[in-house]
């Protein structure tokens, strides 16, 4: 919960240059609505450009790890995912290149090497299609193999259709994806 603080009469932060930057920052992520959601097209899933913000919970076996991310697609080939847990604690930023994982050592990337899978996270690392994360992100299934992605609940993110809740399951691992935001830039 943000806290709001009484600005001063002679504040300057809702000025017009000030409330011009909070509209642009406004617009570049829309909101959801799940009313509206069974009429509009679902998102493409060429679609190169865009960002999600939610939460997951990985389980496998009677393990169950949660954590928050933000995953940002350039294009087909390049995806950042900023993974947190609780109050954004232990933060890791993982980059796929095609199908290579990634993590960011400061400036630098190293390949993602999880060699224990004693945590669901780390197990899931291991076994997941990188190439097929953000597709199945867009609500769109495997064409074989192992996994199984299923669209449970949908949202309207205008234009689009968009995933609100994914499960993923394969390979002894649960992923249950909840996506608070969408962000499409540029906008069609």
């Amino acid at each position: 919960m943000a806290m709001q603080l009484p600005l001063a009469p002679q504040s300057h932060l809702l000025s017009r240059p000030g409330l011009a930057l909070v509209i642009m920052l406004a617009s570049a992520c829309t909101t959801v609505d799940r009313e509206r959601a069974p009429e509009a097209p679902i998102v493409p899933v060429d679609l190169e450009a865009w960002e999600a913000r939610g939460k997951a919970a990985v389980t496998m076996g009677s393990e169950t790890e949660t954590v928050r991310f933000v995953w940002q697609r350039t294009n087909d080939e390049t995806e950042t995912i900023t993974l947190s847990g609780p109050l954004s604690m232990n933060r890791q930023i993982i980059e796929r290149r095609g199908t290579a994982l990634y993590q960011a050592d400061g400036s630098a990337l190293r390949p993602l090497v999880t060699t224990s899978e004693s945590s669901a996270l780390s197990a899931a690392l291991n076994r997941l299609p990188p190439e097929s994360l953000g597709t199945w992100l867009l609500g769109y299934g495997p064409t074989g193999g192992d996994w199984t992605v299923e669209v449970d609940e949908w949202q309207f993110t205008p234009p689009w259709r968009t995933p609100a809740r994914v499960t993923i399951q394969g390979s002894g691992i649960d992923i249950r994806v909840m996506i608070s935001q969408w962000g499409f830039n540029p906008l069609p």
